[in-house]
């Protein structure tokens, strides 16, 4: 685990990249640094388990992570591999329940991970909540249609 001290212009200039943070100003930017922790994963590590209590958005930075759901009697199955500037754990964020999927790293990674009260804390002002939410809600409609279209296939197969 690494603090974000330490790379905070390379971070905050990536983070100006990311659709979710793009809006925000400087001091914004550094409030969500300043929460942030930034930590590197092996490839095959456990990052978040499906079922825990996670309260943290993740933003890859570096690296490629599998999202998947563990399937009694079958294992997992992996339901998508994000990639740089992707995030997970905004489900949890918007219904504060525990994680609906686990994620592992499928290469080696680096992810920053900001404690879901920070991220309230820039919703608390109106239009950064209009930004954020228009986001989150973007980033679930895609995924949405893949999860459909892999039912479809799945269907096609039986």
């Amino acid at each position: 685990m690494v603090s974000v001290a330490g790379g905070t212009g390379v971070i905050q200039e990536f983070l100006r990249t990311v659709p979710l943070f793009a809006e925000l100003d400087d001091d914004e930017l550094a409030h969500v640094l300043m929460a942030g922790l930034l930590r590197r994963y092996p490839a095959g590590a456990l990052i978040l388990k499906e079922g825990s209590e996670g309260a943290q958005l993740h933003v890859i930075h570096q690296g490629r992570v599998r999202i998947g759901k563990v399937v009694p009697g079958v294992g997992e199955e992996a339901l998508t591999i994000l990639g740089p500037g992707e995030y997970f754990g905004e489900i949890e964020f918007l219904d504060g329940g525990s994680a609906s999927a686990q994620a592992i790293a499928h290469t080696e990674c680096e992810i920053l991970s900001i404690p879901h009260g920070e991220v309230a804390d820039l919703m608390g002002r109106p239009e950064l909540a209009n930004k954020f939410l228009w986001a989150f809600a973007r980033t679930l409609a895609r995924r949405l249609r893949d999860s459909n279209q892999r039912v479809v296939s799945l269907f096609a197969l039986s």
